[in-house]
């Protein structure tokens, strides 16, 4: 079937639905914006009943295939979600999804996500049996004046009108994260301020409102300042900043991180590979300090840890959430003694 971008969706999801989404990528805004999209457009067609399943490492796979085949007593149509939690399936997980295919009925809809870059997960065999009857959703980090035009369409949404030194200086100010870029608009919106606004009173705004973001956690946690990420990681929480968006900015980082050290080790350009990633000259002195004292292995390790963070938070078995995220933010900084691991907690409890 087709291939479709975030910003397309809108307008296929206005008449039939696919039998199954592919929607894979490391921006999260965009994903999560995407997913809502898919929720309500399949409730307004009539599939009433949402089910949501996680494949992480315990994930039992015929919890899925008794949902595909099981009929609800309440409603007859269903949207099916599963969440790929894992960079890399077992081959028995691959099994099984390459047997999805032939699993899928008029009665369901499937909606397949995850976090892994859909250039990756395009190539497995599971993915390209299911393509046939999926439409596919690839989310991408975007470039500077592909930002610039997103800020553009969401202020006009939200009946902003800003003008265009305010849109740099706001786009500088999120340094591409688009969940603060959000954030800020959103606020913008309620604050009755005359329009048009220009970048002095949009300066103004910024100063008055100012409070830490996830991004400014990620330049702290990048140039490996202890004591600033740590301070800064309190102040999100005493904002109420869901933890979920702090672990998924520490993920895309970890996850550049990772793909840049992979591209030195190739011995590529890593010019190129910072153009790719969509990250900002501005900002690539950061990632080349973090590059010189975390290594890939050590990365992997911060993926397994931030997957085990997810399992437990999901669950419910998480007892004190900033004090995991704080254990994060150290294995950011710089590599530690395994004394204390979040995956032996998720393991044991």
């Amino acid at each position: 079937m087709q291939k479709l971008y975030a910003n397309q969706l809108a307008q296929h999801l206005a008449g039939p639905l696919a039998p199954c989404y592919l929607l894979f990528g490391e921006e999260p805004l965009q994903k999560l914006e995407a997913i809502d999209a898919i929720r309500a457009a399949a409730k307004q067609q009539g599939y009433s009943e949402r089910i949501s399943l996680t494949a992480d490492a315990q994930f039992d796979w015929n919890e899925l295939s008794n949902e595909l085949q099981a009929m609800s007593l309440f409603a007859e149509r269903r949207l099916i979600e599963l969440e790929l939690a894992q960079q890399k399936l077992t081959p028995a997980a691959g099994e099984q999804l390459k047997a999805l295919p032939q699993q899928l009925h008029s009665d369901i809809i499937l909606l397949i996500h995850g976090e892994r870059s859909h250039s990756d997960v395009s190539k497995l065999a599971w993915f390209k049996q299911l393509q046939t009857q999926a439409v596919q959703i690839p989310v991408y980090a975007l470039d500077e004046r592909q930002s610039q035009q997103w800020l553009r369409e969401r202020a006009k949404q939200l009946h902003l009108q800003l003008s265009s030194e305010a849109l740099v200086l706001l786009q500088q100010h999120c340094a591409g994260n688009l969940l603060a870029a959000r954030q800020e608009l959103e606020k913008l919106a309620l604050s009755n301020l005359p329009q048009p606004l220009d970048a002095g009173a949009l300066s103004q705004f910024l100063a008055d409102h100012s409070s830490f973001s996830v991004f400014q956690l990620a330049d702290a946690l990048l140039t490996g300042n202890a004591d600033e990420a740590l301070h800064r990681l309190h102040r999100l929480c005493q904002q109420d900043v869901e933890p979920v968006i702090i672990a998924w900015q520490l993920q895309k980082e970890v996850l550049q991180l990772r793909q840049l050290q992979q591209a030195q080790q190739q011995q590529h350009n890593l010019n190129d590979s910072f153009k790719s990633l969509a990250i900002w000259p501005k900002r690539q002195p950061l990632y080349q300090t973090a590059l010189k004292r975390l290594s890939v292995s050590w990365l992997d390790y911060l993926l397994q840890e931030l997957a085990a963070f997810d399992r437990l938070y999901k669950s419910g078995r998480l007892g004190n959430t900033e004090v995991a995220l704080a254990h994060l933010v150290t294995l950011f900084i710089k590599p530690v003694a395994k004394t204390y691991s979040l995956q032996q907690q998720a393991v044991y409890d």
